[in-house]
């Protein structure tokens, strides 16, 4: 009887396997997030980095506001309305104005008030010949600061007769915006940008006065020009 070879012995299956793709599959998460919580940790110092400088900007360029250019510590388009101001009632002292213009500031603006009856004939939106030189100083004056003015609005005013019908209205309030109208074409007219401005008509519905005398009419008929200064 022959002697039969020793077949070997067929190779066991290693199921441990799975513990290699798996030990694998974390070391590559752990490096995944250990790279993850890098970015982070940089990203988190430039975002502190940047902003303690906006902190720094911010705070630099608020310090330059509060010092201000002009005398007292304000700012440029402050004291250039207050001289707009000064210049105004220095004109209208020197003429004698008081009693048909008046000026007022409030810091942040001026308003000038001209009663209709130096400005335009009777009862329409035409300019008196004397009316037209003091537009001319207004408007001069304020095309020396008009980079610092944010806005220049034009109101026209009319007086209340107690008559409210229809036509009376309409006349009213069409008087109101073309006195309005007037005043600015004439201040374009002189060099004015009129991006800046707007006009108003409030008809008789914004008195400062009674309507009830003649004294107090004449000065609910009026334009006003009221002058806001640029935010710095």
């Amino acid at each position: 009887m022959g002697r039969r070879g020793i077949e070997p012995e067929p190779e066991k299956e290693n199921s441990d396997r799975w513990l290699l793709t798996y030990s694998d599959m974390i070391t590559l998460l752990l490096a995944l997030f250990i790279i993850m919580y890098g970015m982070s940790s940089v990203d988190s110092q430039k975002v502190k980095e940047m902003s303690q400088g906006l902190e720094q900007a911010l705070n630099h360029g608020a310090s330059k506001a509060g010092t201000g250019v002009g005398a007292g510590g304000g700012n440029i388009s402050t004291d250039n309305l207050e001289s707009v101001y000064k210049s105004l009632q220095a004109y209208i002292k020197e003429r004698d104005l008081d009693q048909t213009i008046d000026v007022t500031s409030s810091g942040s603006s001026i308003t000038i008030r001209m009663k209709d009856a130096m400005l335009f004939k009777p009862d329409t939106a035409v300019l008196l010949p004397g009316s037209k030189p003091i537009i001319e100083e207004i408007a001069n004056t304020l095309e020396a600061i008009y980079p610092d003015i944010n806005h220049i609005t034009i109101t026209g005013n009319t007086a209340d007769l107690g008559n409210r019908d229809a036509a009376n209205e309409a006349d009213s309030w069409q008087l109101s915006v073309n006195r309005a109208v007037t005043v600015l074409n004439y201040m374009t007219s002189m060099g004015l940008q009129a991006e800046k401005m707007s006009i108003e008509g409030n008809s008789h519905y914004n008195p400062i006065a009674t309507n009830d005398t003649d004294e107090g009419r004449a000065k609910n008929r009026r334009v006003e020009i009221t002058i806001t200064g640029s935010a710095n």
